[in-house]
C-alpha cells in the first residue's frame, strides 16, 4: 500500500468514526439544551433513540431544583440547517407540541400547544403547591426567543381549578400570561369564578389578590383564611413566590 493510499484510508476511517459519532449522538443532549436554556427548570429523563430521532420523559423542576416531576412523554426529530443551526419538532401522542430552533440569536420556540393537568405544574406553583390543586391546563405560545434577550408571551389557561382542601369545587378558571421580555406575570379570572383572582407580578415575586362570591363567603371562610391574609376591603392576599 502506497503512502497516499494509507493517508486516504486513515482519512476514511477518521471520517467514518466522526460521522458515526454525529449520527449516533445520544438523546440526552436534547435534555441538556432544554436544561441550559430554561435555566435548569426543564430537563429530560429515560431517553431513548438518538439526538436526531428520539424520545424522553419531559421533567420540570422548581426554582430550588429540589422538586422534580414528570410532565409528559415527548418525541423529537432534529434537522440541521444554515439559518437554523438545529431545528427540532417535538410531538406527544403523534401531535406537535412545539418547534424549537437554535439560531445565531439563541433559542427560538414556536407553535407551543400543550395540554396538562395542575399536578404536572407543581414545580411552578410555589406556595400554591400545598393546596392539592386540580384542573386542566392548556399552554400556548406562538413565538418565543430565549438567549441574550428573551422575548415573547406564554399564555396559560387554567380551567375548572379545584382544591382538595376546599369545601367548594371547582373554585374558578383563570388566564395566566407570562411575558418573557420583562419576566412579568398577569393573572385574571373568568367572570363566573367562585374565587376571583387578580395579580400583576414577576417570575421572582407574585402575590394573588382574591375575592369570593358573596353567597360562598361563609362556606369558604376557613379555606380563604388558609389561602391568604384577610384585607380591610374583604379580599385576601397570598404570596405565591
Amino acid at each position: 500500500m502506497s503512502k497516499l493510499q494509507r493517508i486516504l484510508t486513515i482519512c476514511l476511517l477518521v471520517f467514518s468514526f466522526v460521522g458515526g459519532l454525529i449520527m449516533y449522538m445520544p438523546a440526552w443532549l436534547v435534555g441538556s439544551l432544554a436544561d441550559k436554556y430554561s435555566e435548569h427548570r426543564v430537563s429530560t429523563s429515560n431517553e431513548k433513540g438518538t439526538f436526531w430521532n428520539g424520545g424522553a420523559m419531559l421533567m420540570a423542576s422548581d426554582s430550588d431544583g429540589k422538586n422534580l416531576v414528570q410532565v409528559t412523554r415527548i418525541n423529537w426529530k432534529v434537522k440541521l440547517g444554515f439559518s437554523k443551526f438545529i431545528d427540532i419538532n417535538f410531538t406527544s401522542s403523534d401531535r406537535t407540541i412545539a418547534n424549537v430552533s437554535l439560531t445565531g440569536k439563541g433559542l427560538q420556540v414556536s407553535n407551543v400547544n400543550l395540554n396538562l393537568s395542575m399536578d404536572q405544574l407543581e414545580p411552578f406553583l410555589g406556595n400554591l403547591s400545598s393546596m392539592g390543586l386540580s384542573g386542566n391546563v392548556h399552554v400556548n405560545a406562538s413565538s418565543l426567543s430565549l438567549g441574550k434577550a428573551n422575548t415573547g408571551t406564554i399564555n396559560v389557561k387554567l380551567e375548572d381549578v379545584g382544591s382538595s382542601i376546599s369545601p367548594v369545587n371547582p373554585v374558578g378558571s383563570y388566564d395566566v400570561q407570562l411575558n418573557l421580555a420583562n419576566s412579568g406575570i398577569d393573572v385574571v379570572s373568568s367572570p363566573d369564578s367562585v374565587i376571583s383572582v387578580k395579580a400583576n407580578g414577576t417570575m421572582k415575586g407574585l402575590t394573588l389578590n382574591s375575592t369570593v362570591q358573596a353567597d360562598k363567603k361563609e362556606k369558604l371562610l376557613q379555606f380563604m383564611t388558609m389561602m391568604g391574609l384577610p384585607q380591610p376591603d374583604g379580599s385576601y392576599q397570598m404570596k405565591v413566590f
